[in-house]
């Protein structure tokens, strides 16, 4: 068989190639760069070729030479091609993999920080997730691309009410043009940035996801809220994943919504509520509690969900009678979302149960009874609260 190399070319200076990689790069009778690679490594393969991103492929299968190199951006095991390469080519081909220096290790060496303590994501796809880590998390890197410019990541970590961070900007790095900057992220909103730009976010009052939250943690005010014996129990039966988009309607003070916030810490939670009271409740609680991958949403179900991105999970503490309408909605969007519905009465219970047999699902049914104590002289009573009913559908 054939050999193909897979090289990580750093941030794209021929300077950051380590000496294996120039040597194999020298010995390949065919080597495969981008634009962006293809002119400084000519001086070490004149057989160097920069096909168009689709086309490498079939360029690497075409190939009559029995050593090939292909030119990676950063490092071959950071959010790089060669997974793609390894998995469409590994039985064809004797494939090498020799690492590079990533924009991860370049940025933070400049900035003087170790990466024991800095979380990693990628915004291309779901842009989400960037919400829930700058907010768990000291350090955020943030690889920008594609759709997600720099300055978009930007502003939507301020427009979610993360405006005391700090954000580090590295944008064409190792080349002639490099810019590093750190500055606070409102000073940081009026810049456009290339598309060779990562982010280091450093949010010094960043808090632990997996605390669950006490009724005393939230500001009440007249709006209803699920207890935390209830709370606790709900995101194990919607089966919440971390990245997840979570639904969370007639969100009250918007308590549960806040519990699942930490569940799905690369995702986001959407709290529905119509009364403008308990709105504004649920954006102090937001405030407050440093939970940002919740997002508050004014409006009447189901018809405010029909311009919301598809849900994962949904979780339904209040339907104002609309539950089979809200139901349609939900499985128009996505018809394998987990259901999870809480009553305290059996007409509410009925009608969730009959709602669920619409489209053929049998729901879980649970039935909470809980008691707490209450100190009454020198005698603690157990006071009991109304049962709950724990509704689930899933496909």
């Amino acid at each position: 068989m054939k050999n193909l190399y897979i090289i990580g070319a750093g941030m794209g200076h021929i300077d950051d190639l380590t000496i294996t990689a120039k040597n194999i790069i020298q010995k390949c009778g065919k080597v495969i760069g981008s634009d962006r690679l293809f002119h400084q490594y000519e001086s070490l393969n004149k057989n160097i070729t920069a096909p168009k991103f689709a086309d490498i492929i079939e360029e690497i299968e075409n190939s009559n030479e029995e050593n090939i190199a292909v030119l990676l951006s950063g490092d071959t095991g950071f959010f790089s091609y060669s997974k793609s390469l390894v998995a469409k080519l590994d039985d064809r081909f004797n494939i090498e993999i020799i690492p590079g220096i990533s924009s991860k290790q370049y940025l933070l060496s400049k900035l003087k920080i170790s990466y024991d303590n800095v979380n990693v994501i990628s915004v291309h796809g779901r842009n989400n997730k960037v919400i829930g880590s700058v907010s768990y998390n000291e350090y955020s890197f943030i690889l920008t691309g594609g759709k997600a410019k720099a300055h978009n990541v930007i502003a939507d970590i301020f427009n979610a009410g993360l405006q005391d961070v700090v954000i580090s900007i590295g944008e064409n790095m190792h080349l002639e043009n490099e810019k590093i900057i750190t500055l606070p992220i409102k000073d940081a909103l009026n810049y456009e940035f290339c598309d060779l730009t990562v982010l280091l976010v450093h949010n010094k009052d960043y808090i632990n996801p997996n605390k669950p939250l006490k009724d005393n943690d939230f500001i009440r005010g007249k709006a209803p809220m699920t207890k935390e014996d209830i709370r606790w129990l709900l995101p194990k039966y919607l089966e919440i994943e971390e990245n997840d988009i979570v639904y969370d309607i007639g969100s009250g003070t918007g308590s549960c919504a806040f519990e699942f916030a930490g569940h799905a810490k690369n995702g986001l939670v959407y709290a529905f509520e119509k009364e403008e009271e308990a709105y504004n409740l649920i954006c102090e609680n937001k405030k407050n509690l440093k939970r940002y991958n919740v997002e508050c949403v004014k409006g009447n179900a189901p018809d405010i969900l029909r311009d919301i991105e598809s849900p994962d999970k949904v979780f339904i503490g209040g339907s104002s009678g609309k539950i089979e309408d809200i139901y349609s909605i939900i499985y128009e969007k996505n018809s394998n979302a987990v259901i999870t519905v809480t009553a305290i009465t059996i007409e509410t219970l009925y009608k969730s149960i009959e709602a669920f047999k619409k489209y053929g699902i049998e729901p879980e049914i649970v039935c909470i009874n809980s008691a707490k104590s209450k100190k009454v002289g020198p005698y603690h009573m157990m006071m009991g609260n109304n049962p709950v009913y724990i509704i689930t559908g899933r496909k």
